[in-house]
């Protein structure tokens, strides 16, 4: 396990257990059921204790964060290391966990926040930033594709994980239906992927 890297590991899993420290300065402060989840219009559909949501929210995210460290590192072990990629995907977890926890925190406390609007952003962030490093990978994992294939199918993966991502942005400045489209959309920009990566792996076979 020495290609584990681990100062990354601790530091990334402690930004997702920061939000703990918020949850406890705030903690006479909000109430004891706290809404975890929303509609598409911005109405809270799911609540949880306040003590899962202070404490037990961020220590599954911290667990998830661990988890795709590791998965990050043994691809980059089997692969070789994309320092930049790595870096986006290893941050993702631990920024959205504070975002999300500070505006859970803030709704609770009665701030008039557009959950709807905050979610589609950072997936509209998040997709930007992965579509944008995608073209830079010459494999696919799993997968024996020549390196020339490999390139080509991950920039067109590239391309369309950017657009969706803009789509996500636009999404903000429309009625929630927008946002409702582009989860919509999350599935033939799948499939298109999908049979393109075929199509390309295949040819000339």
């Amino acid at each position: 396990m020495k290609f584990i890297k681990w100062k990354t590991l601790f530091i990334t899993s402690l930004v997702c257990l920061l939000p703990i420290a918020f949850g406890i300065a705030l903690w006479d402060y909000l109430p004891d059921s706290i809404a975890i989840h929303f509609d598409i219009n911005n109405n809270p559909d799911n609540f949880a204790s306040k003590g899962f949501a202070v404490f037990v929210m961020p220590c599954l995210m911290a667990a998830l964060q661990a988890f795709c460290c590791f998965v990050n590192d043994i691809n980059a072990y089997k692969h070789g290391e994309r320092k930049k990629f790595e870096k986006v995907t290893k941050w993702t977890i631990p920024i959205m966990t504070v975002i999300l926890q500070a505006v859970t925190f803030g709704y609770a406390l009665g701030f008039n926040l557009d959950i709807r609007r905050v979610a589609a952003f950072i997936v509209g962030a998040v997709l930007i930033a992965i579509g944008n490093y995608l073209p830079k990978f010459d494999y696919i994992k799993n997968y024996d594709v020549e390196k020339e294939k490999a390139r080509k199918i991950n920039r067109f993966i590239g391309f369309e994980t950017v657009v969706m991502g803009l789509c996500f942005i636009v999404s903000i400045f429309m009625p929630p239906i927008a946002t409702v489209c582009c989860l919509i959309l999350l599935l033939p920009y799948t499939l298109i992927g999908v049979v393109y990566g075929i199509k390309v792996g295949r040819k000339n076979q």
